[in-house]
Parts: C-alpha cells; structure tokens; sequence
C-alpha cells in the first residue's frame, strides 16, 4: 500500500536532473556553435584583407612599372592605399587565434604584414629621397632592403597559404588570394638601381619642385579682342596691368622672385619696371599689379612680362609673356559734371 508514493518521489527527482541534462546540452552545443563561428569569422577577416592587400599591390606594381613618369601625388595616393590595406590586416593580427590549431597560420600572417608594413614604408622614403636629393648614394642601398623585406612577406604569405592547405587546419570559406605587393621578380642588384634612376628622371613628377608660371595677365581698363583680332584698349591715359602667377608644382615656391613688365612703343623708350614676387604654396596663386602706366590714345603698345622664380622652377617655357595691344583713339566726349 506503500508503492505508489515511492513511485511519485522517484519521478520528482528524475525530472530535475533531465532538465539540467539537457540544459548542459544546449550550453554544449551553443558554445561549439561559437567557436565555429568565431573561426569562420576569423577567417574570413583575413582572406578579405588579404584581397585587398592583392588588389593593393596590383596597383602599386603598374605604379612602379610607369616611374619614371609618375607624379608625386599620385605615388603617395597609391602608397597610402598600401598602408591603408595594410593597418586593415593589422586588425586581423592583432585578434588572438580563436583555436589552436590556427595559432600557425596567425603567428605567419602577423609576421607577413608586419614584414610588408616595414618594406613599404622603406621604399616609400627611398623612392622620395631618391628623387629629392640627386646625390644620395644610400638611396640605392635602403631601397634594396625594403624590397628584400617586401619579398619576404611574399614568401611569407606563401607559407600561411600552405599552413591552411593542411588536413587539421580550418580553411576560410573562400579561396585565398595570391598576394605580391612589389610583383617584380628582377634580382634588387637590379630593380633597386633601376627605381632610383626612374625616379630622379627629368620629365617626372616625383620629386619636390616649384613651377611657378604666368597664368593671366589683364588690365584695367579691360583689354578685349576686336572684330579683326587685335586686341584693345578703350581710349585712356593710363592703364594697371594685373598679372596673375600660379605654383604648379608639388612644393611651396620662395620668395624674393621677380616679375619685369616692360611696356615699349615705336613713338618712345619703353618703360621697365619690377616687381617683388612673394611665395606661393603648391596650388597657390597670387597677383602682382603694375599700376598707372602712361599709355595714350590711338598709340599701339607691346606690353613684355618676365618672371624670374627665387629658386629653381621645373619648366621655365611658361614664364614669359608678351601681347600688343592698341589704345583706342579718343572721342568726343561731353562734360556733365556740375560745379558745386
């Protein structure tokens, strides 16, 4: 008569246990469920970076193929997209491994991008200083081990794709990409030497030089071209003559420049006069103005600008100027002013 309430107290106890069976489970399952998730994420990560280091280098191989032609701002752009890429996957190395069996491929990841970081910024300044400074004999030398650390990172990378072909290691779920930063397989004895000179190349862009140039030149009262193509002046006994000077070149252009307008005429000595010309930033212009120059009437003029830069400017074919102008006869006129 006893049988049935021991039944009852065994069920009281076995449902508890079963819940926290099955709960252990679920905790089992969502925490393995984690970790998977945490690898693919991880891997991921890094075969995206790794793209975009691919994609980066594919850039900065047609960047150096053209060197010699290149201009500095579109060198450090391309470089700057490196270094960009390359803080990126030093995002991704600076997670811990989320298993073990991925501490080797993290461990030559790391090693790779930090091996790019160092070789890219040593060729970056080598390249630049090259071109700034023509009698830099270490230029050569410093551009030779910053490929050698590139390469390095290369072959690298080469060994974590290996590392990930393995059985035991988990692989991302896309393929990785090849990556080369400086793609060139030339011996440095060669490619160094050769990068030097295509950066202090005459024509190119590479280095730091000032262009300054005449990019307008005006007067007041306003010159316009007539009917037949000549250019004129409305009647009037004195003209300013405005001159507009631009940098085109990558760095600031000094001071203590010249500018000399020399305005001449069949009828008399023709008049020469300078002017100072400030600095001028990259990109900058400012204006130099030649004010009440005596003109008359009916009388053709030729009006010569030359610029002399304070220090060296990299083309000297736009610093000249010259235009002939006629000063319009005067007219008959009416005084309408009043006395007071």
């Amino acid at each position: 008569m006893f049988d049935a309430p021991r039944r009852r107290r065994r069920r009281r106890i076995i449902w508890p246990i079963l819940i926290t069976f099955v709960a252990v489970i679920v905790v089992i399952v969502a925490t393995a469920g984690n970790d998977a998730r945490a690898t693919i994420s991880y891997l991921e990560d890094m075969r995206s970076r790794s793209v975009e280091l691919g994609r980066a280098g594919s850039t900065l191989s047609d960047l150096v193929g053209d060197l010699s032609r290149v201009d500095r701002s579109e060198f450090q752009s391309v470089v700057s997209g490196v270094e960009e890429a390359l803080t990126a996957a030093e995002e991704v190395t600076d997670r811990e491994s989320p298993e073990d069996a991925l501490v080797g491929v993290a461990t030559l990841f790391r090693l790779a991008v930090n091996s790019w970081s160092q070789g890219i910024e040593g060729f970056s300044a080598a390249i630049l200083r090259a071109a700034d400074d023509p009698t830099d004999q270490s230029a050569v030398d410093d551009l030779a081990s910053a490929v050698v650390r590139v390469r390095a990172g290369d072959t690298i990378y080469d060994a974590l794709i290996d590392e990930l072909s393995r059985e035991e290691v988990p692989s991302p779920v896309g393929a990785m990409p090849d990556v080369r930063l400086l793609p060139v397989d030339a011996p440095v004895t060669v490619v160094a030497p050769a990068w030097v000179s295509a950066a202090r190349a005459e024509a190119g862009g590479l280095a730091l030089r000032a262009s300054v140039r005449i990019e307008q030149v005006a007067t007041s009262p306003e010159w316009v071209t007539s009917a037949d193509g000549s250019t004129v002046v409305p009647a009037t006994d004195v003209i300013d003559v405005a001159v507009v000077i631009g940098n085109a070149g990558n760095t600031e252009a000094e001071s203590g420049g010249s500018l000399e307008l020399t305005l001449s005429t069949a009828e008399a000595e023709p008049v020469i006069l300078t002017r100072g010309v400030p600095g001028i930033d990259a990109g900058a212009s400012t204006s130099v103005i030649f004010t009440d120059l005596t003109v008359a009437p009916g009388v053709s003029y030729q009006v010569q600008l030359i610029l002399t830069p304070a220090g060296a400017d990299a083309f000297a074919e736009d610093n000249r100027h010259s235009t002939g102008f006629v000063v319009n006869p005067a007219t008959g006129t009416t005084d309408t002013t009043t006395g007071g």
